[in-house]
């Protein structure tokens, strides 16, 4: 899945807000205080968290990443790998955010008709909830950015 949008931010802005979350995960779950150049040339951690009555781990990787460019994160448990990064570009003086998802998980019936329509159900949805993400997120960094 992959949406462009047009951002009212700066893809600084929308940058460094994505890192500040990733630093704040990383402490959250390792007890480990980051730096931004900790975690631009690529950095490794695990979280841990209840599902289904059980505990999970969630093994993440960040990056590489480009400052105010760039920003990509993966993650794999025993079912699910993923991968998402947002691409930033500036074009005709507007700021865009490109977005993109993939995943790689067990579900029944993917080569039926009814599991293709049933992942095409889910990305239409995936697609406005990125969307709302991306709009919620920009939202958030103009309300608290003081910079």
């Amino acid at each position: 899945m992959k949406v462009k949008v047009e951002i009212d931010v700066t893809p600084k802005q929308y940058f460094m807000h994505l890192c500040e979350g990733i630093i704040k995960d990383i402490k959250k779950y390792t007890g480990k205080q980051v730096a931004l150049k900790d975690i631009l040339d690529g950095y490794y951690y695990e979280r841990t968290v209840d599902y289904k009555n059980s505990k999970t781990v969630i093994r993440m990787n960040v990056g590489s990443l480009i400052p105010d460019k760039y920003f990509e994160l993966s993650y794999e448990t025993n079912d699910t790998k993923g991968r998402y990064y947002y691409d930033f570009s500036t074009e005709n003086g507007k700021n865009y955010v490109t977005y993109f998802e993939e995943n790689d998980y067990k579900e029944d019936g993917l080569g039926s008709y009814f599991g293709r329509m049933k992942k095409k159900f889910k990305e239409k949805s995936l697609q406005r909830k990125i969307l709302n993400n991306i709009e919620m997120t920009t939202t958030y960094i103009k309300n608290h950015d003081d910079k």
